[in-house]
């Protein structure tokens, strides 16, 4: 396990093969959401769509408006976010976005898209780093 984890287009895709590949994503049911990822300046777009995660893919700004709502953080929050998960203590996507204002969307409706799916969402980067540890390798 690495001490440190930097999210990257690379490592998104990887979480999309875990997650993908758990049958227990399956079961939280359907999930029909552009996610974009920002994180400094790098920003991708995580495509979900029925019961899989469908695309991910590093976009420009512009891009954005591809996007059901953001998910915006520093990359050292991103970091401390993804350490935080990985030992067990970290607080959720919702968690941190209820101290912190980390999900942008452009109307209320959209950000109800990210509270809908939040669920499948964390799922998502938790499969991510169970793809990141040794014990996946």
């Amino acid at each position: 396990m690495s001490a440190h984890t930097t999210l990257s287009e690379k490592w998104l895709k990887n979480a999309q093969s875990a997650v993908n590949a758990d049958p227990s994503f399956r079961k939280r049911g359907t999930i029909d959401v552009k996610m974009a990822v920002k994180s400094d300046q790098a920003i991708y777009l995580v495509t979900f769509g029925g019961f899989s995660c469908h695309d991910v893919r590093a976009i420009s700004g512009g891009g954005l408006r591809d996007a059901d709502f953001t998910v915006e953080m520093s990359a050292d929050q991103w970091d401390r976010f993804l350490q935080g998960r990985r030992s067990g203590t970290g607080r959720t996507l919702v968690e941190i976005d209820n101290t912190d204002d980390v999900v942008k969307a452009i109307n209320p409706r959209k950000k109800l898209d990210f509270l809908r799916y939040h669920t499948s969402l964390q799922a998502f980067f938790d499969a991510g780093l169970r793809a990141d540890s040794p014990q996946a390798a």
